[in-house]
């Protein structure tokens, strides 16, 4: 039973030691960063940045065409990337060069990576959704065109030889 107890302590030394190594490498990494910002959360907000100016033109684009379907995607979408947006800020340090703010701001992060990976999911399948729906929509478009153009040059062809006899 001692050699239970003896295992069960040393994993939970172990997990402290992970977790500390994580929390002081994140907090160095915080209070040396340029804008405050984790390397890991930097990319996920310049994606998440430039998917809500992408999404902004699809919006205007669905609210001219009417589009109901696409605007509500298009909402959804911006709400998502605005939650993500929210929970990178909150990880983030304001004031540079404050130590207890790093490591305030470090232990957030490790407690919230979850929820921001969540976020992120979430948002890559809207993007998904936002993608699939465009694709189907030229599709449409597409096949609208090459019948329209079939129909046109189908009576043209079948005119051709009334037109021809016409002449004669």
């Amino acid at each position: 039973m001692e050699a239970l107890v003896t295992l069960g302590l040393v994993g939970n030394i172990v997990q402290f030691v992970d977790f500390s190594g994580k929390l002081i490498s994140k907090s160095i990494q915080l209070y040396h960063s340029y804008d405050g910002a984790l390397a890991e959360n930097v990319g996920v907000e310049a994606a998440a940045k430039h998917l809500m100016v992408l999404n902004k033109k699809l919006k205007d684009g669905a609210t001219t065409a009417g589009d109901k379907a696409l605007q509500t995607l298009c909402l959804s979408c911006q709400n998502a990337a605005i939650d993500l947006l929210v929970a990178l800020d909150k990880v983030k340090v304001k004031d540079r060069q404050q130590k207890w703010e790093s490591v305030r701001k470090a232990l957030r992060s490790v407690w919230s990576k979850e929820e921001i990976k969540g976020l992120e999911d979430r948002l890559a399948k809207f993007k998904e959704d936002l993608s699939l729906y465009i694709v189907v929509d030229l599709r449409y478009l597409c096949h609208f065109r090459v019948s329209a153009t079939l129909t046109i040059y189908g009576l043209q062809r079948a005119s051709l030889p009334v037109q021809a006899g016409a002449f004669r």
